[in-house]
């Protein structure tokens, strides 16, 4: 008889310095078991790694819940409450359940709790006892605690940053518990390096990060661990426990814990190199702009109001400095505002009118800004198809949206706004990001994926957000001592690898 295996997702970045709470109208649940048990199914692009990496193995799936949100603030603790008590409700149905397959988010914190996908795992851990395996795909950057390391025998993250590799992630996680199966159990340790970055510094694919994601990758392909994953935690978490881990698998318990020791250092060694380089003025990168004459857009990466990052996207910093330019540039942005959006479809396209947009939603981080004179140009029910190459394909909504125009200013406005790094987000007004002279994209790193495809001129800029660029600027309450860049740290601060289970 096939092993049973009860797979399910609960996934949100959360966002301490975003002031509205994550609800279930935030969230797209899928439980219809025609929407999860097929290979491209609508629970998640991981999810279907997980699935087809388990049913092509032949053992028996039995679908969860799946449940999703964009990157936002904390999650109203009874969303999550909910969803521990309908899954133990479930997995504790299932007779002979063999093992468990989450995918998480790993950076995810309610109004109650600093330590959401945690307790989702302990929870369940104690409703199925201690003899069914739980194999956990997080993002990158997850905040992987003890009590997680406690409760889950493997453990898979995003190994690149922009994230392009969310259905191989499902996989590694799913093979885990095959390998489990087939060929015993595996060795599972941790370090932990006090240290969290911002999350537009840096990238899997340059740097010295890249050199340390190549060294674990060198040892996997060698033979000598089976499975890595280093995570950069998502850092405006405000939690008494926050920090980089290092996670190794092997079948030799001294090498997992030899080799996560080894890589801890080498994450310790790149704390500032993290940090990223100086951000210029938004000022700056108009000149850059102005100045072109490559024929490629320049990019204005506005990281600190990222949606993706857990921001609001209400931020209209970078519309206030453009403005003045008007009649010289052609420049793409966009900006949530719900007021200016309901203004635009009164106006009805071709409609004119005087438009005060931004700071609806946090005006605490940024200034409205008045726009004489802005033309409706199209107006959107918000939905688009991700242009990739991350998520290529999967389908988005911003809701009720608009395009209006300050002669040359092309301006973005939606109820709300979900991957705006795309280029299809754009698209989705009829904005061709590659025609344009001056691109604001409200992301951190992750829109590289697409936009280097089309230039090189990308620039991070100093603006306001939730997802403020300079970490110590911000108010956080909570964080442990040491914390780099809060505190210098040493060697010593790193906390020696560890094997849990």
């Amino acid at each position: 008889m096939s092993k049973k295996v009860f797979f399910c997702r609960f996934s949100q970045e959360s966002n301490s310095f975003n002031p509205v709470l994550t609800d279930y109208s935030m969230f797209d649940v899928v439980t219809e078991p025609s929407d999860v048990l097929t290979e491209n199914g609508k629970a998640g692009i991981t999810v279907n790694g997980i699935y087809k990496t388990l049913n092509d193995a032949g053992y028996q799936l039995i679908p969860g819940i799946f449940m999703g949100a964009g990157s936002g603030a904390c999650i109203k603790s009874q969303v999550v409450e909910d969803f521990i008590q309908m899954t133990i409700e479930q997995v504790k149905a299932i007779d002979g359940l063999d093992a468990i397959c989450f995918s998480l988010h790993g950076a995810t914190m309610s109004d109650t709790s600093d330590d959401v996908c945690g307790d989702v795992i302990e929870s369940v851990r104690n409703a199925v006892g201690q003899s069914v395996i739980i194999s956990v795909a997080f993002d990158l950057h997850a905040n992987v605690t003890e009590k997680t390391m406690k409760n889950a025998d493997y453990i898979c993250g995003y190994q690149h940053y922009p994230h392009i590799d969310l259905y191989e992630t499902g996989v590694r996680a799913a093979q885990m518990i095959i390998d489990h199966f087939e060929k015993g159990r595996a060795f599972v340790a941790r370090a932990e390096v006090p240290v969290i970055a911002p999350a537009h510094a840096y990238t899997t694919s340059s740097r010295e990060l890249k050199k340390l994601m190549d060294k674990a990758k060198a040892y996997k392909e060698s033979g000598k661990i089976i499975e890595y994953s280093i995570f950069q935690a998502q850092p405006w978490l405000d939690a008494k426990q926050i920090f980089a881990t290092i996670i190794i698998t092997s079948y030799d318990k001294q090498t997992a814990i030899d080799v996560a020791n080894e890589l801890s250092i080498d994450e310790f060694n790149l704390r500032k190199d993290l940090q990223g380089e100086p951000l210029m003025s938004v000022e700056e990168v108009i000149q850059k702009a102005l100045e072109n004459t490559s024929g490629k857009p320049v990019v204005l990466c506005d990281s600190a109001d990222s949606p993706n990052a857990g921001a609001n996207g209400d931020s209209a910093t970078v519309l206030e400095k453009v403005l003045p330019y008007r009649t010289q540039l052609k420049c793409a942005l966009a900006v949530v505002d719900k007021k200016a959006t309901d203004l635009a479809y009164e106006l009805g396209v071709g409609g004119v009118g005087d438009f005060t947009i931004g700071a609806t939603i946090a005006p605490e981080l940024s200034k409205p800004v008045l726009v004489k004179n802005a033309k409706v140009k199209v107006l959107s029910d918000g939905e688009f198809f991700m242009y990739g190459p991350q998520e290529r394909g999967q389908k988005r909504s911003n809701g009720k949206s608009a395009l209006i125009s300050a002669d040359g200013i092309l301006i973005h406005l939606s109820y709300n706004a979900k991957t705006i790094g795309d280029r299809g987000f754009y698209r989705s007004v009829g904005v061709e990001p590659e025609q344009m002279d001056l691109v604001c994209v409200k992301a951190c790193t992750s829109f590289r994926a697409g936009y280097s495809q089309i230039t090189d001129l990308i620039y991070n800029a100093q603006t306001t957000g939730a997802a403020g660029t300079d970490l110590t600027t911000l108010p956080f309450k909570k964080l442990p001592n040491p914390l780099y860049p809060f505190q210098e740290i040493s060697i010593e601060d790193i906390k020696k690898a560890k094997i849990y289970r």
